[in-house]
């Protein structure tokens, strides 16, 4: 029998068999409950190539849960992973997706499961309180549980993926705020006495990510040369602070800096000798730019409270620590720095990403390039 499909009450069933390789005989399959015949016959269709090239796999009885706590989250972890990224994948399998569908079989996922999934997430509000999520966040959630269903076809745990044409929502990117140059300049004047005056300049015009600042050694900074190489980041991860790298290769790049910057270096870096001369043994020299008294590098999330309580006293806009990073973007391209520039400064992996993030801060541009072409050929 190549394959049937046979309508039991109000749905379609299809029906195939395979060959035992241990005992020769033949072994019938069926999956049901469709809709219509025809797409019990596109399922069947699908099947029946892969039972005549032997690459056909039964569905093993597993849970969303079983799969991606006991299978997938551990291959994970051998991909060299940054603990970052696998621990938002922990974190979206065990609040987002175990607690409401982490009982489905997965060969019984539907579309619909997943919408109903999506639904619930965006408009619901978690155990902890916390209103629903992102469009953002619920594309990840999807983005998991896709990538978990077609990693078990690959790996002979499905014989399918249930939730290959289901679409990802849509995300709207956040709106970005950032400072025009008198308020940043404004910032830097008010925190000029500040422990991290320093950073606070070099997150303002170099666009550094926080995780890149937080991670700088000074064995990275060569001050006669004037040149920051960034190499290493250091991240949050599950609330803890751990070194990492950056995820790309164009985020490991190489910073240039001015005078203004490299004196600034160097007074910093005068105060930590001065400090770990005056706490001897108790200093724990890690090499680290951003670093307390006692040489001990800060947790990322202070730093992120740090800058938000010196922007609430200044009086300015508030913007987050990482809208820094917007406001030396929007600045340089404003002021005339080639977007390829601006691209390897800000470690973006080619100009169509900085382009897409910041065209709308370049007004006026396409009107002065066609003002220049008419007079160049009409004038």
């Amino acid at each position: 029998m190549k394959g049937s499909i046979r309508q039991r009450g109000d749905s379609h069933t299809a029906y195939w068999s395979t060959i035992d390789p241990g005992t020769g005989k033949r072994v019938q399959h069926t999956k049901g409950s469709f809709r219509t015949q025809g797409a019990a016959r596109k399922h069947l269709n699908a099947v029946l190539p892969k039972v005549d090239d032997g690459s056909w796999r039964a569905d093993r009885p597993l849970t969303v849960k079983q799969l991606l706590v006991e299978h997938w989250l551990p291959a994970q972890k051998s991909r060299d992973l940054r603990p970052a990224t696998l621990a938002q994948y922990k974190g979206v399998v065990e609040n987002w997706i175990n607690p409401y569908v982490g009982g489905v079989k997965v060969a019984s996922l539907t579309p619909a499961n997943v919408n109903k999934l999506v639904e619930t997430l965006r408009t619901g509000t978690s155990a902890k309180g916390h209103a629903g999520l992102s469009p953002r966040s619920a594309q990840l959630t999807i983005g998991v549980l896709k990538s978990a269903c077609s990693w078990a076809v690959e790996n002979g745990l499905l014989g399918r993926n249930p939730v290959s044409g289901v679409r990802r929502p849509r995300s709207q990117s956040p709106t970005m705020r950032s400072w025009t140059a008198p308020e940043a300049r404004a910032f830097l004047d008010s925190t000029g006495d500040d422990r991290l005056a320093f950073a606070w300049a070099i997150l303002l015009t170099r666009g550094l990510r926080r995780g890149e600042l937080c991670g700088i050694r000074w064995e990275s900074i060569d001050l006669e040369g004037a040149t920051m190489q960034i190499t290493h980041t250091r991240v949050t991860v599950e609330g803890q602070a751990t070194d990492s790298i950056p995820k790309t290769s164009a985020g490991r790049r190489s910073i240039p800096l001015d005078k203004v910057l490299v004196s600034l270096l160097r007074t910093h870096k005068a105060r930590q000798a001065a400090e770990k001369l005056a706490a001897g043994p108790a200093y724990e020299d890690g090499g680290y730019l951003v670093a307390d008294e006692l040489g001990r590098p800060y947790h990322p999330d202070s730093i992120s409270g740090w800058f938000d309580y010196r922007v609430k006293t200044s009086g300015l806009p508030r913007i987050r620590l990482h809208d820094t990073r917007h406001t030396a973007a929007s600045l340089m391209l404003a002021s005339g720095v080639p977007v390829k520039v601006v691209q390897e400064m800000l470690g973006h992996a080619s100009p169509t990403i900085t382009l897409s993030t910041y065209a709308h801060i370049m007004p006026g541009q396409s009107e002065a390039a066609g003002a220049a072409l008419s007079a160049s050929l009409l004038g």
